[in-house]
């Protein structure tokens, strides 16, 4: 085992790709999103790397986010060998513990818990992939009375909104408006619901992307956000935004649709995705555990 460095990434991506095929994951994450995953990862403290003389063959990455308050850390895996996958959570849990993490999450397949239980993980909750097989056949859904599209979205009022929609749902992790990261989404990616007043009240962006090896319908429109703010919930914002989302994403070449949704969420969103043709195709398993302090 030794510590990784980033000319390993193609080894990754090759490992993602295995578990793809075998249904130990639900896709490969597009260059573009590995990009932004970790332009500023450290990778000699936070990865490790098991190989042989064909490269990589087992892979852990150690992420970090901040949620209510309490710093996560996130033990991401990849191996051909559940034996290598195992001894790198491990590794992956300890250093979590040791720089000061609240608590860790591993994410699996469904019911692929082998040895979560023995490092201490409880199963947390499922989350789903809920997916659109092809973009035939939207349905049309103006937005309720009282409500319309605004022309152009300011990114730090959606921001604030994206807050305030999903700020007491599990695991939250909150954005800055005055320090948003870099994005080359679309603008007509971004929707923005907005009284007849002009107070904003629901938002949806989402963004085109290409996986391989996938079963999906290439390129995939992933809606990646779909909020709105509790004062104007159950009015039908939801549908309506996602199903507009839907026509551009489908205007820009999408020959699917994807999205991701916590299988406990309290609003029940799934159900408006199911009004909309999504369906479950993929289920992770997400197990935690929290890490104790000594007391001085």
């Amino acid at each position: 085992m030794r510590p990784g460095r980033v000319q390993d990434l193609p080894g990754l991506r090759a490992l993602w790709a295995h578990e793809v095929l075998n249904r130990g994951r639900d896709c490969v994450p597009s260059e573009a999103m590995v990009a932004r995953m970790m332009g500023s990862f450290d990778w000699s403290a936070r990865s490790r790397i098991i190989e042989d003389s064909g490269g990589p063959r087992a892979a852990v990455l150690v992420l970090e986010h901040a949620t209510g308050g309490r710093s996560v850390a996130r033990v991401e895996s990849a191996a051909r060998a559940e034996d290598d996958r195992l001894r790198l959570i491990k590794w992956g849990l300890g250093l979590g513990r040791a720089a000061g993490a609240s608590l860790a999450q591993v994410w699996r397949p469904r019911g692929q818990h082998r040895g979560m239980a023995e490092l201490g993980l409880t199963l947390a909750r499922p989350f789903w992939r809920m997916d659109r097989r092809s973009l035939e056949e939207l349905p049309v859904a103006p937005l309720p009375p009282g409500y319309r599209l605004a022309p152009l979205v300011d990114r730090r009022e959606a921001a604030v909104v994206f807050n305030r929609s999903f700020a007491e749902h599990w695991r939250f992790q909150a954005l800055d408006p005055d320090d948003l990261p870099p994005t080359d989404r679309p603008r007509e990616l971004e929707l923005l619901a907005v009284t007849d007043a002009g107070v904003p009240a629901a938002v949806v962006w989402c963004e085109l992307a290409t996986h391989d090896p996938d079963l999906r319908r290439q390129p995939v429109g992933v809606v990646e956000v779909v909020g709105t703010l509790p004062e104007h919930r159950r009015r039908g914002l939801a549908y309506a935004l996602t199903a507009a989302a839907l026509r551009r994403l489908r205007g820009r070449g999408a020959a699917s649709a994807s999205l991701y949704v916590d299988g406990l969420n309290p609003t029940r969103a799934y159900d408006v995705y199911g009004r909309l043709g999504f369906s479950v195709a993929f289920q992770y398993d997400v197990f935690e555990v929290e890490f104790r302090r000594s007391r001085p």
